[in-house]
């Protein structure tokens, strides 16, 4: 567990994920070049259009670590009752989620590799819900992960 209070678990098993967030790990895997991770260009929204409803694309940020949504799927946005476009994780996580997002993005920037996990939705104020997520990289340069699409798939 990356932090108790905010109740979120590593996945490292990738095919007990539900089918959309495998079908996004493998539309992904697809626009991987050896060596390289796929940047924000090789993503066509119109290639996942059943996808996107539960999508994210964010700009991974440093120092310090933080993300800042590009773009909120629909479900993304009525889930929560706002579009979080253009903000940053610290202007609505607790202290205690930005710690633990901050271990997420530190993992997704030295792997370079995808990540997901699961827990409860701290972020809302319906924090009794679960949830699962995956975070895929994206580079601009190939290597430098600056970007990342996320899947969400909410469980009750």
């Amino acid at each position: 567990m990356l932090d108790a209070a905010v109740d979120i678990q590593m996945v490292t098993d990738f095919s007990k994920l539900p089918s959309k967030l495998q079908q996004l790990l493998q539309y992904w895997q697809g626009k991987r070049k050896p060596g390289h991770i796929p940047s924000r260009k090789d993503i066509d929204p119109i290639e996942i259009p059943r996808l996107m409803p539960d999508v994210a694309l964010v700009d991974v940020l440093r120092d310090p670590l933080d993300y800042r949504y590009r773009l909120a799927g629909t479900n993304m946005v009525e889930m929560t009752g706002y579009d979080r476009t253009g903000m940053r994780m610290r202007e609505f996580f607790t202290p205690e989620a930005i710690a633990a997002t901050e271990i997420l993005i530190a993992r997704l920037i030295e792997t370079r590799e995808p990540i997901a996990f699961e827990g409860k939705m701290f972020w809302i104020e319906e924090n009794y819900r679960r949830f699962q997520a995956i975070v895929l990289p994206l580079a601009t340069d190939g290597r430098t992960v600056d970007m990342a699409i996320m899947g969400l798939n909410v469980i009750a």
